[in-house]
């Protein structure tokens, strides 16, 4: 596959480690191994990434007083107790046919030093990442600002042997510094939860269990001589009692000696592979830049601190959490992180950043949720949690308000306005707190045996989340997107209902009246012939949408990028029974819905849908989504022109090939494809949310499910770490030209002309050019001689009738052309009018 070299930064990895992982890149290697057999090739394996994750100390979010620091892996959670014990909390998965089934949440097993001291560990290297944890309904178990450490200092066990401890994404290294004339015979580790160890052919020491090894590289030992590395022989020993030591050649007794064993257990875990109700493990759902950073949101799992060593099917908290990280805008370091929810299912679904700086989110709450004191809560049972809107600080470390409004449902979506926050999602639950005069107050009709239907809700809370403002049901199935224009309109959009296809509606701020409102009902096509409407951006004089559609007539305007359904006008049949495949389309209406301002398909022979989209400063429209189509739109330097990893989206067998991710971007009218890109590996991609920086840079987010998705250097995580999925976040340069300088635009305002008096003049400008891009403005204006009425001056051909002169006199008029290109660079030139009789 072709990696777009637009791709400025791009990591997938495992957010549960991304959230807080620190800033430092270790250079050690390790022999990667699995309890089962990866699920990535072994030459990926070798060159996984090794970010550093800090050690984070427990005040308490940790049930369990003997835990002093633990550390998020992607092989899993590592706790080092008071008597620096180190315990590991590794999920396991075995591989059945072609997926993978969770064989046991965790399995656990523990290291600790014997025959000497067992000193109380201590945080060293101290790293600037904060990590804060809301768990549950109790103040009193929240823990904001946690200190990190990029090492710990487990003290002197034995007598002159200090141990450091340091841990990446990818291993756990102890160092052991033997002082001058220390004696490193006395190490003495026990390893409990393991069936037995053995040394193999490698030196590697491995750790039996009944589900596969666990490995520990070869160690290796080393003194510094004259500011240089100089190596000493150095193996595993076994002792008769199962624990392990070294045995060490000539070295210079009267130097330090450091002994560095790695754990190497990359892709046991950071994921889940069989996750509670077919989730996926790793997603980012939400995300916005701003200043410079990057804000994402979604869902994450962790193995707790185990209850049991070896196979340990007991912990409580099977289901993820939400998160919020932080992240600069090279995507290379973790600022800040937040975990909070419950030992429930909690998800985080969409997140916005207000005026003040603030971070709010949205989205599922189990039972027991964090609610702030005075914010309002929906007062009936929840006994399965609702729906939370919450505001953190800018740095993640305090949760300012967090109220649950509704009893059920997902709320999905989430805007800002008018005061106050609009959320919505879809619900079956007839007893949501609906306010009075609102739009629609029934829902969920019962169908075939008496189970409910699903319905779309909307909602507006207070700011500061003490008062809910507005609640209504809307019909439909889901809410899909909400923005609020400047003029207070509420503009939302559903995914789609059973009796009609998708819709977008335009509501007053207290979502009582619905005042504007667009469909597209069936047409040449019967049957799944609907429009999805996903995503909705507003302005101040129009409204965009993007989504997916079975139509082949949907009213493309003349002029689009691309005006019928698939490549053949029939949406695109798909296998031996012609199965219709869903197109992408955008389109852009005026403010009461009543006009469509530009409307496009927008994909290739198969199967395409928009899922997000976003405006530029410039007007220009920015959407993503995934793709099966080998054929799909690419354009600009440096994109990525081929679907997967073999051009054919990587099909596994005659019907089923895997979605690639897109991002494109197409001039405000909807008529050129300034850039089009494919964005995935070998396996299926699906991007989910996109959002720009002040200098409209792209941000595309979402989970991948292949393990050679594409990764820059210098990028927080380039690894993929097993389970059902990982999350990513790709920083992309979608100008049309590529990277580096711009080249401005060459105008060209033709050839010098000698006319007739009263004649019709035409200045064409049609032969400009842009040698890396696009020109999207044309600008005519005259410079010299009596001023005529210019027609058309902001096209490529303008026009002009020439004035009248007296007979055998001459006039001479100049005009500038100026044009500009996508990125505000612009060009002139000049053409000279003789006018004579």
């Amino acid at each position: 596959m072709q990696h777009p070299n637009r791709l400025q930064a791009c990591l997938a990895g495992c957010l549960l480690c991304a959230v807080s992982a620190g800033l430092n890149a270790s250079s050690n290697r390790a022999d990667l191994a699995g309890i089962a057999d990866p699920p990535a090739p072994q030459a990926l394996a070798n060159r996984l990434a090794s970010a550093r994750a800090p050690f984070i100390g427990n005040q308490g979010q940790i049930p369990h007083k003997e835990v002093q620091f633990y550390a998020r892996l992607f092989a899993g959670t590592l706790f080092v107790t008071d008597r620096s014990e180190l315990v590991y909390a590794l999920p396991q998965y075995n591989r059945a046919g072609n997926g993978l089934e969770r064989a046991a949440p965790v399995w656990a097993f523990r290291e600790s030093f014997r025959g000497g001291k067992q000193p109380r560990p201590r945080g060293e290297n101290a790293s600037a990442v904060r990590v804060s944890h809301y768990k549950g309904d109790k103040p009193e178990d929240w823990r904001r600002g946690l200190a990190t450490w990029n090492s710990l200092d487990l003290g002197e066990p034995y007598p002159g042997i200090r141990v450091t401890l340091r841990a990446t994404g990818t291993n756990v290294e102890k160092l052991f510094h033997v002082a001058p004339g220390a004696d490193a015979s006395l190490i003495d580790i026990a390893i409990e939860g393991v069936n037995g160890l053995v040394i193999d052919e490698n030196e590697r020491l491995v750790l039996n269990t009944s589900l596969g090894d666990i490995l520990f590289t070869a160690p290796v030992a080393y003194q510094q001589v004259d500011g240089e590395h100089r190596p000493v022989e150095v193996a595993y020993v076994l002792a008769e009692n199962g624990h392990y030591g070294f045995s060490l050649g000539e070295y210079d007794r009267s130097r330090e000696l450091v002994i560095d064993p790695l754990l190497a257990s990359t892709y046991l875990g950071g994921h889940n592979p069989n996750p509670p109700g077919n989730y996926d493990d790793d997603i980012i759902i939400g995300m916005v830049a701003s200043g410079g950073d990057v804000y994402v949101a979604g869902v994450t799992q962790s193995p707790d601190f185990p209850i049991v060593l070896g196979y340990d099917d007991t912990l409580p908290n099977a289901y993820p959490d939400g998160f919020i990280a932080r992240m600069s805008g090279d995507l290379s370091t973790v600022i800040a992180s937040t975990y909070f929810g419950t030992d429930s299912f909690d998800r985080v679904a969409d997140l916005a950043l207000d005026t003040d700086g603030s971070v709010v989110v949205v989205g599922q709450a189990g039972y027991g949720f964090p609610v702030t004191d005075g914010a309002y809560t929906w007062s009936g049972e929840t006994p399965t949690g609702g729906g939370f809107v919450a505001r953190f600080s800018a740095d993640l470390s305090t949760l300012l308000a967090s109220s649950v409004p509704t009893p059920s449902g997902y709320p999905g979506q989430l805007a800002l306005g008018n005061g106050g926050i609009y959320f919505g999602g879809n619900t079956n639950n007839i007893d949501f707190p609906i306010t009075p005069g609102a739009y629609k107050d029934t829902c969920c009709p019962a169908g075939g045996f008496g189970i409910r239907d699903y319905d779309g809700f909307a909602g507006k809370l207070s700011s500061d989340l003490t008062a809910l403002e507005a609640m209504t049901y809307l019909g439909g199935d889901a809410v899909t997107g909400i923005s609020v224009a400047p003029d207070g309109n509420v503009y939302i959009t559903d995914g789609s209902d059973y009796e009609i296809t998708g819709y977008i509606s335009r509501m007053d701020d207290g979502l009582t009246t619905r005042s504007a409102f667009l469909t597209y009902y069936p047409g040449s096509q019967s049957g799944s012939s609907r429009t999805y409407f996903n995503d909705v951006v507003a302005g101040d004089r129009f409204v965009v949408t993007a989504g997916q559609t079975y139509m082949n007539d949907l009213p493309a305007t003349p002029g689009a990028f691309d005006t019928t359904c698939g490549t053949d006008g029939v949406c695109d049949g798909f296998g031996p029974f012609l199965y219709p495949r869903s197109d992408g389309f955008i389109a852009v209406y005026s403010a009461d819905l009543s006009q469509t301002l530009a409307l496009t398909y927008f994909g290739g022979s198969d199967e395409e849908s928009i899922r997000a989209l976003e405006l530029g400063a410039n007007g220009d429209i920015y959407v993503s989504g995934e793709t099966t189509s080998v054929d799909f739109s690419t354009t600009g330097s440096g994109t990525d022109t081929s679907c997967g990893s073999d051009g054919l989206c990587d099909a596994t067998g005659p019907y089923t090939p895997f979605a690639d991710g897109f991002i494109a971007r197409l001039s405000p009218d909807l008529s050129q494809l300034y850039y089009g890109s494919y964005l995935g590996g070998s396996d299926e991609d699906r991007p989910a949310v996109i959002a720009l920086d002040d200098t409209d840079l792209v941000y595309v987010a979402g989970y991948t499910r292949s393990a050679d998705f594409p990764t820059t250097p210098g990028a927080f995580d380039n690894s993929y770490n097993g389970g059902t999925s990982d999350a990513f976040i790709s920083l992309i340069d979608a100008a049309p030209g590529g990277g580096g300088d711009n080249e401005p635009p060459i105008a060209d305002a033709g050839s010098d002309q000698s006319v007739g008096a009263r004649q019709i003049v035409s200045l064409d400008g049609t032969a400009s050019a842009d040698p890396d891009g696009q020109i999207v403005s044309y600008h005519w204006s005259q410079v010299f001689g009596r001023p005529v009425n210019l027609l058309n001056d902001g096209a490529a051909v303008a026009g002009f009738r020439a004035p009248n002169v007296r007979r055998g006199a001459t006039r001479v008029l100049v005009f500038q052309l100026e044009v500009t290109d996508e990125q505000g660079a612009t060009g002139t030139d000049r053409v000279r009018i003789e006018v004579t009789r």
